[in-house]
């Protein structure tokens, strides 16, 4: 690493404004690690977020960081793509940590050319996208509550468990007529449920359905896929790059998230590999702050759709600079990823 390179790292939790239920479990906090890279008069930031089912935890991450800063230096920065190979042979998994370590070296880079991210990767200057604000599971009136917390929002994904989606479903769709998608996160069983769950989805306003299966179950998802009235994405079925080429007869899109494909750099080439396929794409986030959704934002305009509501499902965001106004995501018109850490929430 080079002396006039500091990199910095900080242990954090991100706590939910109400519990986040998934059909898999629930959970009041997400652990996270935010990383700084300083060089001369810059600094970068960085986020890796670690759900459970990552399989990463603050202490891997702490120790990905601490092995990789001797290798860190100004080419890093400069030459992206280069870099993030050398990262990935240098160690294999630790996805959220070189996540944290790209972005804010792609932040980095944009602050000292005074570019965007966006910009840099000559991304459309268009980069509004309306996100969706994710509903877990939970009673009626817990959906009512947290339904009418999201006034910013247009649009909205439903979390099902294959159990009783269709009193979800009812529940949900008696609040408004709002547009949604939702996410079965691998609950669904039997191709029967989910073609009866599909149709009826078609007629109430869904726009797509999630990973209804289990990740490895390809054969189910692509016999789903072909009777399906609505796109089927891969979230859990998708992690990487070299995931597409094997998924793409079983499902429609793909959900590309940062945290899992190791950041900003990869993400990129999972849209342009997507496209290549004619396979429809899904920017997404782990309840992400405002640093790891604003710097996924920066690529909102190769997405069909967004999910980047992170920031406003926790209530103590470090960080403060995309935001939803009126639906769609308005990112902050600053160098790099465009997020600031916020004053009262000092973090190195």
């Amino acid at each position: 690493m080079s002396a006039d390179i500091q990199v910095s790292f900080s242990a954090f939790q991100l706590k939910f404004k109400y519990p986040f239920k998934i059909a898999h479990g629930i959970r009041t906090h997400t652990d996270a690690v935010f990383v700084s890279i300083r060089f001369k008069d810059y600094i970068g930031y960085g986020e890796a977020t670690l759900p459970p089912y990552l399989s990463e935890t603050t202490t891997s991450v702490i120790g990905f960081i601490n092995r990789i800063k001797p290798f860190i230096n100004e080419r890093a920065i400069e030459d992206r793509f280069a870099f993030f190979k050398e990262m990935e042979s240098y160690e294999t998994g630790n996805t959220a940590a070189k996540a944290a370590i790209d972005m804010a070296l792609w932040d980095l880079k944009g602050k000292m050319h005074n570019q965007s991210v966006r910009d840099l990767l000559e991304i459309s200057d268009n980069p509004k996208a309306q996100s969706t604000y994710t509903i877990g599971l939970g009673t009626k009136d817990e959906m009512a509550e947290k339904f009418a917390s999201a006034k910013e929002f247009k649009l909205f994904k439903l979390k099902l468990n294959g159990i009783n989606d269709e009193q979800v479903i009812e529940d949900f769709t008696s609040l408004g007529k709002n547009p949604f998608a939702v996410d079965a996160n691998q609950a669904w069983k039997d191709l029967g449920h989910a073609e009866s769950i599909s149709k009826l989805l078609a007629t109430k306003g869904c726009i797509l359905i999630e990973q209804p299966f289990a990740k490895e179950d390809l054969p189910l998802h692509a016999a789903f896929k072909a009777l399906s009235p609505l796109p089927v994405i891969a979230d859990e079925s998708c992690q990487r790059l070299a995931d597409i080429a094997a998924i793409k007869d079983a499902f429609d899109g793909i959900n590309i998230k940062l945290q899992k494909c190791g950041g900003i750099t990869e993400a990129v080439q999972m849209a342009e590999k997507a496209r290549q396929l004619n396979m429809k794409i899904l920017i997404g986030c782990m309840s992400e702050s405002s640093c790891g959704c604003g710097a996924a934002a920066q690529l909102a305009s190769l997405a069909d759709w967004v999910d980047l509501d992170g920031p406003y499902l926790i209530d103590n965001d470090p960080f403060e600079g995309m935001k939803v106004i009126d639906g769609n995501i308005e990112i902050l018109k600053a160098a790099g990823i465009g997020a600031i850490p916020r004053a009262e929430n000092p973090l190195f």
